[in-house]
């Protein structure tokens, strides 16, 4: 059954043509330069501080803390070496009321949950003159001014606690704990990206890129300092004297999400502006309300709410869940891409969304498939544009001259790579427009486990010995800067190139 005409004008905002795609990594890498250069951009480029990647041999016990969505998330993660780790965990619920009252509040409801954690489940190795060390994965805007000091730029994912913005995260984590006499140091800020690197590094080798593709979206990567020109020429040259190994390169946070908030080139359609018009964040996270799991559920919602208005679909009726702002989820997305057959689908949708029987006639099946679809297809197309924005940007595209070949490793986690029926091989087809179908066999994807846990500890562990290091030493260690003493592992084999 051909589908109706009305989706022939809706098309061009979600199947994009390769000059399109160009154009939205042209501005992606334009956006990264003018991060890379300047403070305050929207596409924040933030200096992660972390200045390797581990080679899997790494020991020790660590806490992790996870925030980002909808829990809060207590880890205690032993690095066993041999690329292997062991993770104890707890989540615990952050209502509506925490995520949208006072900072202060939330942290001390996280302190509170640390130390729940440390009582019910920990294995007790703290002692009373050490501290436990923890990575603080903070899945929101930063502004990293050293390994262990953050500021927060802006909420995200449904978060707006008052008294944060502006404000150093840890402190405000760090004074919870002090309150309530919880013997535990926060020595490491980890964005979800950056643990995500870490953590696809830890097991698998070491990678070029983290990215997410969950509740929100971020790519974290590996640079060359000196491309990191806003830290200025002093930072970056004691950076620099400190080696390959513990200075020269630095992972950044690219807070992707953000891009093009300027609406230059992203696909913005009708359904897109009336999901952003009603965000708690309007004209803010463009990027990412066009790809991330938080959104391709409401997007779809509001193409079916338009089919319904338009008479094209279930003869006009609704329902209270398609009547109600984000009244389902991706995981209906994913669901009905997942249907193996019409009959299935229809099953779905009865349901999810309370549609009675006779209204889902073969072609409002197919309306729907079709809305799922092209949703999925260019979010996924646009996950693609950023891993391959930061293929250009650091050279990879191309082998270096007389050097191995070992190609580039994205290390991936999130909902939407990990449960998207295809994410794989939907990316990888625009891969292949964009880079040809040499350089996107030249790119390995693969889940980082627990990126936020493990990549936390990982980082917990490098800032734990530049402590003990700048101890030996009798001196304390310069903000953001690690002793090599202080580094957890190596770099990429083949090291990023400088921007061209």
């Amino acid at each position: 059954m051909p589908l109706p005409d009305i989706t022939k004008t809706f098309n061009p905002y979600f199947h994009l043509t390769h000059e399109h795609l160009g154009r939205i990594v042209s501005q992606f890498r334009t956006e990264f330069e003018d991060g890379l250069t300047h403070y305050g951009k929207d596409t924040a480029m933030v200096p992660s501080f972390v200045t390797g990647v581990p080679d899997g041999s790494e020991k020790g016990t660590f806490l992790a803390l996870d925030l980002g969505g909808t829990n809060l998330r207590v880890c205690e993660v032993t690095l066993q070496g041999g690329h292997k780790f062991d993770i104890k965990q707890q989540k615990y619920k952050v209502s509506d009321e925490l995520k949208k009252g006072a900072a202060r509040v939330l942290f001390d409801y996280i302190a509170e949950s640390v130390d729940a954690f440390l009582t019910d489940i920990g294995s007790g190795i703290a002692n009373e003159h050490e501290p436990m060390h923890l990575g603080f994965t903070f899945s929101f805007p930063v502004e990293q001014t050293a390994i262990d000091a953050g500021k927060v730029l802006t909420w995200t994912k449904g978060f707006a606690a008052t008294g944060a913005i502006g404000n150093d995260v840890v402190k405000l984590l760090q004074d919870s704990l002090d309150r309530k006499h919880i013997h535990v140091k926060c020595s490491a800020l980890v964005n979800d990206t950056v643990g995500t690197l870490l953590s696809r590094s830890y097991q698998s080798g070491p990678a070029l890129i983290g990215a997410i593709f969950g509740t929100g979206t971020n790519g974290a990567y590996i640079d060359r300092t000196r491309t990191i020109q806003k830290l200025g020429e002093e930072k970056i040259a004691g950076a620099e004297a400190l080696g390959d190994h513990a200075g020269k390169f630095m992972v950044v946070n690219t807070e992707w999400g953000a891009m093009d908030n300027g609406r230059k080139v992203l696909p913005i359609s009708i359904f897109d502006n009336k999901l952003d018009r009603e965000s708690i964040n309007p004209r803010k996270q463009a990027f990412e309300k066009l790809v991330s799991g938080m959104y391709l559920g409401e997007i779809s919602r509001n193409i079916l709410l338009h089919l319904i208005d338009s008479s094209l679909l279930f003869n006009g009726h609704s329902t209270t869940v398609l009547n109600t702002h984000y009244g389902y989820d991706a995981a209906f997305v994913s669901g009905i891409e997942g249907a193996e057959s019409t009959d299935a689908a229809r099953k779905i949708i009865i349901q999810e969304l309370g549609i009675a029987k006779e209204h889902v006639s073969d072609g409002c099946v197919e309306l729907v498939q079709w809305a799922c679809r092209v949703v999925a297809d260019r979010a996924c197309a646009l996950a693609a544009c950023a891993i391959v924005a930061v293929i250009l940007h650091t050279g990879n595209d191309k082998v270096p001259e007389g050097e191995k070949d070992t190609g580039v490793d994205v290390g991936l986690d999130g909902s939407v790579c990990e449960f998207l029926p295809h994410f794989d091989d939907r990316v990888r087809k625009t891969l292949k427009v964009l880079l040809g179908e040499e350089g996107e066999k030249r790119v390995r994807m693969g889940l980082a486990k627990d990126g936020s846990g493990v990549g936390a500890a990982l980082c917990a562990l490098q800032a734990k010995k530049a402590i003990e290091a700048s101890r030996v030493k009798g001196a304390k260690a310069a903000p953001g800067k690690s002793p090599t003493t202080g580094q957890t592992g190596s770099h990429p084999t083949s090291h990023p190139a400088p921007p061209k």
